[in-house]
This record gives C-alpha cells, structure tokens and sequence, in this order.
C-alpha cells in the first residue's frame, strides 16, 4: 500500500460508510480519567501503579456458568461487609471445591464486590502491569483452568490456577497455583476507586513462560533482546511489535521520504479502505479477490475518480460489501478522517465476507470465522472481551462489540480503561494492529 501524502489532522468525521445503516457527523471528544495515563513498552506497562496485599480470606476467585460461546466465566467476588455471607461451600470432593452463589440470592450492593471481567482485574509480574492480558477459564481433561493470554493477539496460556474438578453447577472455587496471589492496585499509596484486583507473581513472564513457579527470590534471568522494529518513529509505541509485523505482511508501509511510520498520525478512509483490502488478500481465499475489478475505468462512487491511486482498492471494498456510498449524495469522501468506529464496521463486514466465503485462510488453512444462525454475528472466540463505557446507542456498537470478542481486534482506546472512543480518528498505529489481529488470530485459537 501507498500513501501518497501526509495525513491532515482535521477533525474527524463519522458519516456514514453506509455499512450499518450510517449515522450523522460525530464529534470527536476526550474522556477524562480518574486514574493516571500510562503507556506500553513491550508487554509491560510502565506507570506509577503499585499493589497491596489483601486478607485473601475475604474474596473467591470462581467460575460460574457462561453462555454456549463461552462456557466457563471468572468471577472474582469480595467480601467487603460481614452482615450476609457473599458465598458458601457446597461441597468439597477430591479437591474439587462447589460453591454456592448466594451474591444471586440477595441485594449484595454494599455487602459483595463482584468483577466479572478484565476491567476489574489484571495479570502484575514481578513489579508491573502485563498488558492487554486476556483471561480466559478453559476446561481441559476434566478439569477448569484458568489462564491467561499475554498479549492482545498472544496464542501462548499462562494457567493461574485450577478448579481440580467440574462441578454440576458450573460454581466452582479456582485455587491459585504456587506463586501466585492476589493484591489490590494502588496510586500514591492508595487503593484506586475500581477496586482493581491483581493476580500477582514475583517472576517476571519470561520466567513463567520457562517453567519456573514463582517464590519470594526469583532467579536472575539474562536481559532479553528486544525484536528489530520497522521504523525508528516507533520505539516505544504500544503497538511497536505490531506495526513492524503489518510492515512485514505489506499490509501498511511507511512514508518513502523519510522512512518513517508517523504511528500517531490519522488515516483518511481510502488509507482505511487500502488497508482492509491488503487484510482481506491476507485472509480470503484467492478467488474472492480475484473475482472482483482488478483495474477500473469509471468512478466506484461521484468523488472517486477512476484514475485515483485508491479507486481499485475503494471499488472492491464496495464490491465485496465493505462500504458504499453516503445516504442522498453518493460520495465516499476518500480524504476524510476514519474514526475508530468506521474502521471496526469495516473490519466486522470483511469477517462477514471471511465467514460466508466458507474457507480456510489463504495463508494458515486456519478456520474461517463462525456465524452465530440466531444473531447473524460472530461466534465469539475471546473470553471477557472488554465492556466498552461509550458506545450504547452509537451507530458502530454492533461491529465494536463483534470485533471486541472476535480476536480482539476492538480495544480500548490506548489499550486501558474503559472507552473505545467511537468517533475519535483512527490512528495509524491501532489500524496496523487491528490489521495484524484479524490476520494472525484464527477463529479456533490454541488455547
């Protein structure tokens, strides 16, 4: 893919691509915080967090029941007011301990904390904050496992902890593995406001990942050396690994003139549209691609003249479904800004056309996507994906949450919190990262 000049830093706008019925112009906007920012190197996040220990007495890490998709959940249930019990044993054979939920019995406000997904806890190895960890409670050979995902995209489990059993009614204690604990995060030596819970180690993850167990003195591993980036401009980027990997794939390029990526810098939605069609060559068969105008002697839509350097891409997109014109005029607007929400409506139509193209990757013979037959959506392939706080009622709040639960391709905004920021322009780094999610993750991932 080419870019042909530098991005315009305009405000954003959301119109319609006419993927899901269109919406009007948005406006972009920041959400403030309560907490400080942070921001990733490598799979850490390096920040003023620390972690206090707590009476583990006083909570229950447990799977409950979950849906078809996704059988098994995590819970983490804490105990903060003594007046009714949050929980009690059922029953306890060979090691195998049943639990029952009586948080569903009562009004638990001021009495019981639950933290039913990765907004409410989180992975800390040896001192830091493991981002965009994705926990995931998995049963194998009998038994439930708990285990987590290192990285957005990681296909590596790193197991927690085990449930020794299947209980009948899907309530089942999780007991930590040697190791691990839990602890509470804090700032400036204060419990932060979400409560957030921390599944704790001492190691750091290279010594997970090599078979060591934990302990109060972990062995001193040798430094590790960081992969060879793309780009110079990306050091230090959240997403540095990913871009270099899109990079790899020609999925995305830098700028020929100086060489370099201007991760930050926005997209234009014929840039989108370029870099959904690279993914698609990546992950439909061939034949889907090549059934559709390699070369164009009339305009795919009023604005897009036949000889512009992205009218093929722009005509198989629509062509595939992907996009089409604006309600009334037609237009594409191939130089606007894409926000967040335009580019995961685009990513979620190309999984369509990957689910309904009925075949393996081109690339990995990897399965294609699944269609739920109630919903006509994906069948969800990540455990806890996250629940986004700013997109009830948004035009895009179909394809975000389809795409925050297929591979994770939806994230939050700077990968922390809560907001995904529908109408906040599309950077160039998170495309290059959504692009190498869609690619690499299969719809049945290793677990």
């Amino acid at each position: 893919m080419k870019f042909t000049s530098i991005l315009k830093a305009a405000a954003l706008t959301a119109a319609t691509l006419g993927l899901l019925g269109g919406a009007g112009r948005a406006v972009a906007h920041n959400h403030a915080s309560s907490e400080p920012a942070v921001r990733q190197t490598g799979t850490l996040l390096a920040q003023a967090f620390d972690a206090i220990a707590i009476n583990e007495a006083n909570f229950l890490v447990v799977s409950v029941p979950g849906s078809v998709a996704q059988p098994h959940r995590l819970f983490v249930v804490e105990q903060i007011q003594p007046s009714r019990p949050c929980w009690t044993v059922a029953n306890t054979t060979g090691g195998l301990t049943q639990i029952n939920a009586l948080w569903n019995t009562f009004d638990f406000s001021g009495v019981c904390r639950l933290q039913r997904d990765s907004n409410g806890y989180a992975v800390r190895l040896n001192g830091q904050d493991v981002a965009g960890a994705r926990f995931e409670v998995n049963q194998r050979d009998g038994d439930l496992l708990l285990q987590f995902a290192p990285g957005t995209i990681s296909r590596n489990r790193i197991t927690i902890g085990r449930t020794n059993g299947i209980s009948p009614t899907g309530f089942a204690q999780i007991q930590l593995n040697p190791g691990w604990s839990l602890t509470k995060r804090t700032f400036n030596g204060q419990i932060v406001s979400s409560n957030l819970v921390y599944f704790t180690n001492d190691l750091t993850l290279a010594q997970i990942q090599g078979g060591e167990t934990g302990g109060t003195t972990p062995p001193v591993t040798p430094p590790v050396t960081p992969p060879a980036l793309a780009f110079n401009d990306i050091r230090g980027n959240r997403y540095a690994n990913e871009i270099t990997r899109a990079a790899s794939l020609g999925v995305i390029s830098g700028f020929p003139e100086d060489g370099t990526f201007r991760p930050i810098a926005p997209l234009t939605r014929e840039q989108a549209v370029s870099v959904v069609i690279e993914t698609a060559g990546k992950i439909l068969p061939s034949s889907v691609i090549a059934g559709r105008d390699q070369q164009v002697f009339s305009s795919p839509f009023p604005d897009v003249a036949a000889n512009r350097w992205s009218a093929v891409k722009i005509r198989q997109a629509q062509q595939l479904g992907i996009v089409t014109g604006d309600a009334g005029t037609g237009n594409f607007r191939p130089t606007d800004n894409v926000s967040r929400a335009e580019l995961m409506a685009m990513m979620y139509k190309l999984q369509l056309v990957r689910a309904n193209a009925g075949a393996g990757d081109t690339t990995s013979g990897t399965p294609v996507p699944v269609l739920d037959p109630a919903t006509g959506g994906l069948i969800p392939n990540v455990s806890n994906p996250p629940a986004f706080s700013d997109i009830a009622g948004h035009w895009g709040q179909n394809p975000i949450r389809q795409m925050a639960a297929y591979c994770a391709i939806a994230t939050p905004l700077n990968e922390t919190g809560t907001s995904f920021a529908p109408n906040t322009n599309a950077l160039r780094d998170y495309t290059a990262a959504a692009a190498v999610r869609a690619i690499d993750c299969p719809a049945a991932r290793p677990q």
